[in-house]
């Protein structure tokens, strides 16, 4: 039985995808219903785990094609939440592991909406969410959490595709309420950032300065998104910033003007939400693998191989041809 397990150990070894990088959002240090939330302990877990098994290293050394052999992590967080600071920093400091905050720069000028919280808010307290918006009625009964749950991913398809004048309206006709939800405590500020910076674990990136698909953008609009979150960070910083993540991340959210813009601009990597098997725009749409509260022991291991890879696109795009 031992001779077994240890054949399949190294077996799995042998499935290990070279270079990982992985993504988070948020560490609670309490028991929440968010997705984008994993728990401190779970997070101390993985990065527990990861350490024994990986070799963890910044981004700018994963970008390194000469890297010798051996399995390879790049960590990162997106949108810039306190938490980060907090209940993140500490854990990684303890394991000597590095890693990549990407920041929403508008939220460091106080305007701290969150559509995508307010809109959860609002269908959990709800029964019934009817709204029109561009000559549609859209109707749903909220009495179980599966229809919760349906009803935020059809909403978000809407705000997904908005800039953010726009959504801030769209939030007003949802929730008829004129005034929006300022999430400040749950967001870096620059006293924050200043902090950040100052670890040196942590590498500062950029994460648009609005939060916005920029693939529903003209160009005008899109370089500045690009442009005005490098320029804000930076000046915070003193230092340069290099490294960006796409909104949501999606194909659908990214076209391939965004590469070349982001190249013209001074960055030198721009990461997905996607799994690539075939590389494209070298480094301006690297893969990531996101780490939920489930993903320790097995479904850890497994997600980190080349299997979930080979699931992600039977399952998100080859089963979209038929």
């Amino acid at each position: 039985m031992v001779v077994v397990q240890v054949k399949l150990k190294n077996m799995i070894n042998n499935f290990f995808v070279k270079k990982n990088i992985i993504t988070y959002h948020r560490i609670s240090n309490k028991t929440v219903n968010d997705p984008l939330s994993i728990s401190l302990e779970t997070f101390e877990k993985q990065i527990k785990f990861l350490t024994n098994k990986f070799n963890i290293i910044s981004l700018d050394k994963i970008l390194d094609m000469d890297l010798p052999n051996g399995n390879y992590i790049a960590i990162t967080f997106d949108d810039g939440y306190r938490d980060n600071l907090l209940n993140a920093v500490p854990i990684l400091e303890k394991y000597k592991a590095p890693a990549t905050i990407y920041i929403t720069s508008r939220f460091l000028e106080g305007k701290c909406e969150m559509w995508w919280y307010e809109i959860k808010k609002f269908i959990d307290e709800n029964e019934l969410v009817n709204f029109i918006y561009n000559n549609k009625n859209y109707k749903f009964i909220l009495k179980s959490n599966k229809s919760k749950i349906k009803a935020f991913k059809q909403i978000s398809s809407l705000f997904k595709k908005l800039k953010y004048q726009q959504q801030n309206k769209l939030l007003e006709l949802i929730t008829r309420n004129t005034q929006r939800i300022q999430y400040t405590n749950d967001l870096l500020n620059v006293d924050d950032l200043i902090k950040l910076n100052s670890k040196k674990l942590i590498t500062l990136g950029a994460h648009t300065h609005n939060h916005v698909a920029l693939s529903y953008l003209n160009d005008s609009e899109c370089l500045d998104e690009l442009s005005t979150s490098k320029k804000i960070i930076e000046k915070i910083i003193n230092k340069k910033v290099r490294h960006f993540a796409y909104p949501y991340g999606g194909e659908k959210e990214i076209s391939g003007r965004e590469p070349e813009v982001l190249k013209s601009l001074g960055y030198i990597s721009a990461v997905t939400t996607q799994l690539n098997f075939v590389e494209k725009y070298k480094n301006y749409l690297l893969p990531r693998i996101y780490l939920s509260e489930r993903d320790i022991g097995t479904f850890l291991i497994l997600k980190l191989t080349i299997f979930y890879k080979i699931y992600f696109f039977m399952r998100f795009k080859l089963f979209k041809i038929f």
